[in-house]
């Protein structure tokens, strides 16, 4: 591994754990289940003993009175790229929302760490709102016995019978009321009257983002990716859902 590559690495699992606490501290105090949700965290990224030490050290640091956010943002800004600041952020928004909501204080919070390291508010607040209708679709998919299908909604056949003009209106009409659908699209930043093209380069320049690959090039190591791994994996299943439903109304 290069030096700037390590430099990178360590100044990302640096920055990231100091603020994971100082996050978790902001409404006032560090609570059992802030602890347990970083344990399980930390867990789930697979570090060696000596890391997860490291990271829980980091951890408190951030909590401490002392903590001087802006040193740490500056720091981080020497040797971040955007595409680093945008995981950084996704980890940041992930482990605040692992207990299924976002509280103001965290939010507020976060859009402040976002504000110092120049990323954009339009930006932030998509990217806030693309990872809460990730995690509930993820949530409700859990919670059914098989996957989501598009033709629970409509049948092809259905729509064979249908003339031109009332299979457009249905066609309509079901992209808002399909909840899935509608936050397929919400997930890729897309809109129902969006043509292939737009969608599929929405979400190409989506999988960019998140995509291992591309990361893992740009100095982060594997447990620092699984986050980002995981919402790709989110985007790739939103925008097949997009591709399949549509193909729908498409068929004769």
């Amino acid at each position: 591994m290069s030096d700037k590559n390590q430099t990178i690495r360590e100044s990302f699992s640096n920055t990231l754990f100091s603020l994971l606490g100082y996050v978790a501290k902001c409404d006032g105090q560090v609570t059992r289940n802030e602890v347990m949700r970083l344990q399980v965290y930390i867990k789930k990224m697979n570090l060696t003993d000596e890391s997860k030490h490291q990271a829980l050290q980091l951890f408190k640091a951030g909590t401490l009175p002392t903590f001087n956010i802006d040193a740490v943002l500056v720091a981080f800004n020497q040797t971040a790229t955007p595409k680093l600041i945008h995981i950084l952020l996704v980890h940041l928004i992930t482990m605040a929302r692992a207990d299924g909501y976002l509280v103001k204080t965290e939010m507020e919070v976060i859009q402040q760490i976002a504000r110092g390291l120049n990323y954009r508010s339009i930006v932030f607040n998509h990217l806030l709102r693309m990872i809460s209708v990730q995690d509930e679709m993820a949530q409700r998919s859990r919670l059914q016995e098989h996957p989501i299908q598009p033709d629970i909604y409509e049948h092809p056949q259905k729509m064979q019978q249908k003339g031109e003009q009332q299979k457009d209106q249905s066609h309509n009409q079901a992209k808002y009321e399909n909840p899935d659908l509608h936050q397929a699209y919400e997930i890729l930043g897309v809109t129902a009257d969006m043509t292939e093209d737009e969608i599929r380069r929405a979400y190409k320049k989506l999988a960019s983002q998140f995509h291992p690959d591309k990361l893992a090039s740009q100095g982060l190591t594997p447990e620092a990716i699984i986050t980002a791994t995981e919402r790709f994996k989110r985007a790739q299943v939103a925008y097949a859902f997009i591709k399949k439903y549509r193909s729908i109304y498409v068929a004769n």
